[in-house]
């Protein structure tokens, strides 16, 4: 697989398993709104630059979105994108600890 078709793959990848459109992900972003139907339709390419902001968008780094071992389908994904929905301060003290305490009981 080319350099180009992983990064589309991995694109539509977060695209598809989010609670946002393509076109609303463009408008997030400032891109023309028909930007990543040309990226699926192979009729436009996704820069570093555009690359990074999508990154930076869905809480990810460009490590975790390179890694073929990193998931972007699973619980764990719905969970990180849910959590971006929530204000940092209600993160930290309620859900950090909810899910800390959880987690020690099911060991």
């Amino acid at each position: 697989m080319t350099n180009d078709n992983f990064i589309r793959k991995r694109l539509f990848e977060l695209i598809d398993n989010s609670n946002i459109s393509a076109t609303k992900l463009s408008e997030e972003l400032h891109l023309n709104k028909g930007y990543f139907a040309d990226v699926r339709r192979e009729k436009q390419s996704v820069p570093y630059d555009i690359l990074s902001r999508v990154c930076d968008f869905y809480k990810i780094t460009l490590s975790d979105f390179f890694d073929p071992d990193y998931s972007l389908k699973d619980t764990y994904r719905e969970v990180n994108l849910l959590c971006q929905q929530i204000p940092e301060d209600q993160l930290k003290n309620i859900i950090i600890p909810i899910l800390k305490q959880f987690a020690e009981k099911i060991r």
